[in-house]
């Protein structure tokens, strides 16, 4: 198991900053009411037929990203502000930052995700009886996701292989 300074990732560790808050360090860029995070990244993979109906070689398509937040009533309210429209539709693209910290130790050795020119297509509200806190989850619909060492690498292949 990976760990940071010998304590284990936990969802405590999380933090997300976002350019749609103003990301100008400090806590004015993070989003620290998330209740929820994920991401994914696929390619598409196809197996190649011969003689005999039997698999002979692969065949790679597109690279596909997704994203989704979970987010408080209160902090929709606080994007809608920030809008030029008043929606969560108007925010426009933006990123955001998933990076790890560790409160017991200033030694941080840990990885920086960027989901890239996130865009908001939904908005709206879910609430029931004897609900304590009333959260929503939200698509992201990333360009792209990687880390730094995927972005400074020469080819895109170092994000699925290691290597360039």
């Amino acid at each position: 198991m990976t760990t940071i300074n010998n304590v284990a990732y936990s969802w405590s560790m999380i933090q997300l900053k976002s350019s749609i808050t103003g990301d100008t360090g400090g806590e004015t860029g993070l989003l620290i009411d998330a209740t929820a995070v994920e991401y994914e990244t696929k390619r598409k993979h196809d197996w190649i037929y011969g003689l005999g109906g039997q698999p002979r070689k692969r065949g790679f398509g597109n690279i596909t990203y997704s994203a989704s937040i979970e987010l408080p009533y209160g902090t929709q309210l606080m994007l809608r502000e920030k809008s030029p429209n008043g929606t969560l539709l108007g925010l426009g693209n933006f990123d955001l930052v998933l990076s790890w910290c560790n409160d017991l130790s200033d030694e941080i050795s840990s990885e920086t995700i960027t989901l890239k020119e996130c865009l908001l297509v939904e908005s709206g509200m879910d609430a029931k009886q004897d609900d304590t806190s009333l959260t929503r989850k939200f698509d992201l619909n990333p360009r792209r996701i990687y880390n730094p060492t995927a972005l400074s690498s020469a080819t895109w292949s170092y994000e699925f292989y290691g290597k360039n």
